[in-house]
């Protein structure tokens, strides 16, 4: 009786090829999520050089260098819409032999029979997938030196999706000047979301630019000190720990070993304690929410806050970091 119905569940189960068109952002980018759990950071890769470049074998995160296949970064949005599509096929395709069925087996039917019988087919509203919105247009757009792709981030983006070049020594001043205008936008974000939602909504936006303005700042310098000294002719001779160039002091040490000149050398005593108390907010941004303990007192000698408190970062802090960023910055590359 259901002689289609059977035949197509078996092609079925033997796997088909269903062509499924992701949405492209206005400039022709596809977005794009890193798949480890540690980082998750969206970007984008221009379609083209996606398809003509990157290899189906590897792909990498332009923040962390994770890589994983090219099947792996999807963002939850197309996975979701590449789930309806594949549903929508399989309900038509069955659909159209359940049609079929019904009308071979109402013809079979003898006319003059006292019991009549007869079957329908009414299929179900068929999922329409709606393509998966692009993310916001990226602020940041790249081009590999070394295999030429086209990418996009927001904010820091240190390795080429494709080949895993390290970017940092090119990508950080760009880095740090977005930072900034997106600081510099701040009350024209401020009065939309007003408009938009409400006070409290805005208020609460803008506090999350200002702490990941710090945190991205703190991060993109960590690696461009350390793509900076690797470039050092003597960089070979030192044991570079995990991680050192997360550490101010570690890092002027190993800097001052290596050139005989380190932060202290660049930064004034007032800048440099500075940096001290923003390199450990990032660290309580990153891994303990915000909230104050005593090993951020005691490393830091902020005592703006207590044990248990959140911290407060301001658009002027952030403004005041990246100008010392830049400056010590600009001492280390000169020494390379």
């Amino acid at each position: 009786m259901f002689d289609d119905v059977i035949r197509k569940l078996k092609r079925l189960e033997h796997g088909v090829q269903v062509s499924i068109q992701l949405e492209l952002d206005d400039n022709g980018y596809l977005d794009r999520v890193c798949p480890s759990n540690e980082c998750k950071t969206h970007f984008k890769v221009f379609f083209q050089d996606w398809r003509d470049i990157v290899r189906d074998e590897e792909v990498f995160c332009p923040l962390c260098r994770h890589d994983a296949k090219a099947t792996e970064w999807n963002t939850p949005k197309q996975d979701e819409y590449i789930k309806n599509s594949a549903y929508a096929y399989v309900q038509q395709q069955l659909g159209e032999a359940f049609q079929s069925d019904a009308r071979r087996f109402n013809r079979s039917q003898n006319r003059n029979s006292f019991i009549k019988m007869s079957m329908s087919y009414k299929p179900g509203s068929v999922s329409i997938p709606i393509p998966a919105s692009a993310t916001e247009v990226m602020t940041q757009e790249f081009q590999c030196d070394e295999c030429k792709c086209r990418y996009s981030s927001i904010g820091a983006a240190f390795f080429c999706p494709s080949c895993g070049h390290n970017s940092v020594l090119e990508t950080f001043s760009n880095s740090l000047q977005t930072v900034k205008e997106t600081l510099a936008a701040i009350p024209v974000i401020r009065t939309a979301l007003e408009e938009s939602t409400n006070k409290n909504v805005a208020e609460d936006s803008i506090r999350h630019i200002c702490e990941n303005g710090l945190v991205k700042i703190v991060s993109s310098f960590q690696r461009y000190a350390e793509a900076c000294f690797q470039k050092l002719p003597n960089s070979g001779s030192f044991s570079i720990r995990r991680n050192l160039f997360q550490s101010l002091s570690e890092s002027d040490a190993i800097w001052r070993s290596a050139t005989g000149t380190g932060y202290t050398d660049i930064l004034d005593s007032t800048e440099y304690q500075s940096l001290l108390v923003y390199f450990q907010q990032r660290h309580v941004l990153s891994h303990l929410d915000g909230i104050v303990d005593q090993q951020y007192i005691d490393r830091s000698n902020d005592c703006r806050f207590d044990v248990g408190q959140r911290l407060i970062v301001t658009e002027s802090g952030v403004v005041q970091l990246a100008t010392v960023i830049e400056k010590l910055a600009n001492g280390l590359v000169a020494l390379t």
